[in-house]
């Protein structure tokens, strides 16, 4: 803090004078106390003032200036404290020694508001009762609180100035890394643009290994002798730094902080002024950056952000060079240990928690059992299928079902056309009636040969008459057993011509049917003879019916891409009464064999003809 004397602000009493220092580059100390300063020669019976603004930090008002300078504030700062709830200004009576009842002195605080938040506190100390006086010293400081709130609002604007420069520096520095291709070249171009940039005699950077520090680059290399003993003392510095967690200036701090390998390399290798700057990315020491100049320009804070955020910058476009040119078996190692080490360490819970349930359960499945059942598309069909064709060439008079009717047996499915027999049929009974009367004549006057040629004649009639009796009675087609249609449908060919032959319904019997599994080339080798297993329909599902495998047919069906072997088997409970044609889901108990087992079988099948169709 400046003392009160000093001869560059004895004299400073007008306004315009604050007006110069606001054009200054002064701190917030250097300003607060010499504007504290104005406002106590200026204001009549003043004796003493503090000056008290909120800490960025911590959020507490501390004392920043106070005049004069040997002054004990500590009532006054008190007094300060109580604006804080009240954010107004307040005049308070101070104790007088001589008279409890008549004061003579009193304390005026008044609020600095920037932004219309509470930023500061100044507080005087008047040595008046006068009224007058007292109002005219909380209107002096309700209108010089002004000055403050302006120099605040300029340092925030320089601030965003200079963090604006800094950003657009860091960013010339990042271009200049990345035009490098190889890891190495790049860490070289950043410790020599750092120095050109900040004027600096030598910059290394070194990355943390294994909880060391090995030096990846330095600038000026080729200027310096002893290099492996400078590696070494850069080397320990760097890794001090990193232990300790926190940027290390020289001279500045030189008394402030023990650092044994940094005043090392301070004083052995002739360095005026030193910097380390530690980054940390995550929670996890990542590099060092140490700058030395050989001169007495002692590292300013800006200074010290502008290497900050040019590291923040560049060190990941570093780490990913890095990387690419690291073997992969090396860097499948690096992830590996890292994420064991964000399982093993602290935070990361998730993770925790993610692989606890993924332990517990791969445990659980490698050892809990269950059975191993082979899952296949299913569908019943009857024992027996009779097929209808159509008798003969004709047309289609009528049909009086279709599929899925309950047929009984000899029940009229379908009439033919027989018109036409009809007429056959007239026809043959007039000739047999004409060849029996020829036959009576003839054999009234015993006439040998005309008596056989009508016999020939009667016999010819008669196997035509039975001929068109016996496809009048096929005209009608009729059912054979009792059953179910499950195919043909009819009644949309109604007069149509239909060919002999040509199927036109099947028939199937209601209680004698069989189970038809579709079992993929990939698993007909778990099924065998005899096994059993479950089925459900899905017109039924919630009833499951057992069955029994009783055929493994070698013939195969291909459907959707892929080949099914056909399986038969029989109903173990013919209670409940299905129909054939029904479709639904079946699977075939095999064994019991471990879940990860069951559960992996595809993968591992599909793995292992992956290998042994590219494996030599």
């Amino acid at each position: 803090m400046p003392s009160s004397d000093s001869s560059s602000t004895a004299n400073i009493q007008e306004p315009s004078s604050l007006l110069t220092l606001l054009s200054q580059n002064l701190s917030l100390d250097e300003f607060s106390f010499q504007w504290l300063e104005v406002q106590c020669r200026s204001l009549p019976s003043v004796s003493a003032g503090v000056l008290l603004m909120r800490d960025a930090d911590s959020n507490v008002f501390k004392p920043i200036a106070k005049w004069p300078h040997s002054a004990a504030v500590m009532q006054l700062a008190e007094i300060a404290h109580s604006v804080i709830d009240e954010q107004c200004g307040m005049l308070v009576a101070l104790d007088n020694i001589e008279d409890d009842n008549q004061p003579s002195a009193f304390a005026a605080a008044y609020p600095v508001m920037v932004d219309k938040a509470l930023m500061g506190i100044v507080a005087l100390q008047i040595e008046s009762a006068d009224e007058s006086v007292l109002n005219g010293v909380m209107g002096q400081l309700q209108w010089s609180s002004g000055w403050l709130s302006l120099f605040q609002s300029q340092q925030s604007l320089r601030s965003a100035d200079s963090a604006s420069e800094r950003s657009k520096r860091a960013l010339a520095q990042l271009s200049q890394v990345q035009a490098q291709h190889e890891y190495h070249g790049a860490c070289q171009a950043l410790v020599t643009a750092l120095a050109a940039d900040l004027s600096c005699d030598r910059v290394s950077i070194g990355f943390a290994h294994n909880h060391k520090i090995k030096v990846e680059a330095v600038s000026h290399s080729a200027q310096f002798g002893h290099r492996m003993e400078l590696m070494s003392s850069i080397g320990h510095a760097m890794s001090e730094a990193m232990i300790m967690g926190r940027d290390v200036v020289f001279p500045q701090h030189i008394s402030d902080i023990q650092a044994p390998d940094h005043q090392q390399l301070f004083k052995q290798f002739g360095s005026q002024a030193l910097l380390s700057v530690p980054i940390f990315i995550g929670d996890r020491h990542y590099c060092v950056l140490t700058l030395e100049r050989n001169t007495e320009q002692v590292f300013s804070r800006d200074e010290i952000e502008f290497v900050r955020a040019v590291a923040v910058l560049c060190v990941p476009t570093l780490q990913d060079k890095h990387d690419a040119q690291r073997a992969l078996p090396l860097l499948i190692k690096d992830k590996f240990v890292r994420q064991l080490q964000r399982m093993l360490g602290a935070n990361y819970i998730g993770r925790k928690v993610l692989l606890s349930v993924g332990l517990i359960l791969i445990v659980f499945f490698s050892f809990a059992t269950g059975t191993y059942r082979v899952s296949a598309d299913t569908k019943l069909e009857g024992r027996i299928q009779r097929v209808i064709a159509a008798p003969y060439n004709g047309y289609l008079l009528s049909a009086s079902v279709h599929a899925g009717d309950m047929v009984k047996a000899q029940q009229l499915l379908a009439q033919m056309d027989d018109r036409e027999f009809r007429l056959q049929r007239q026809k043959w009974l007039s000739e047999s009636a004409q060849y029996r009367h020829q036959y009576n004549e003839a054999y009234a006057k015993q006439e040998r040969a005309e008596v056989n040629i009508s016999r020939a004649k009667m016999a010819q009639a008669a196997a035509e008459l039975a001929l068109t009796q016996e496809q009048l009675r096929r005209s009608q087609i009729v059912a054979p057993f009792d059953g179910v249609v499950i195919a043909g449908d009819l009644s949309q060919r109604l007069g149509g011509f239909v060919e002999q032959g040509e199927v036109l319904y099947e028939i199937a019997p209601l209680n004698d049917y069989r189970v038809i599994l579709l079992v993929e080339d990939n698993r007909i080798g778990d099924v065998k003879l005899g096994q059993q297993g479950v089925m459900v329909l899905s017109s039924l599902p919630s009833h499951e019916f057992a069955f029994k495998v009783t055929a493994i047919t070698p013939v195969t069906e291909a459907k959707e891409g892929a080949n099914y072997f056909r399986v038969e088997a029989s109903l173990l409970d013919n209670s409940i009464e299905l129909r054939p044609g029904m479709q639904g889901i079946g699977k075939i108990e095999v064994d019991d064999r471990r879940l990860i087992g069951i559960w992996t079988r595809s993968f591992r099948e599909w793995l292992g003809l992956l290998m042994w169709k590219w494996l030599p």
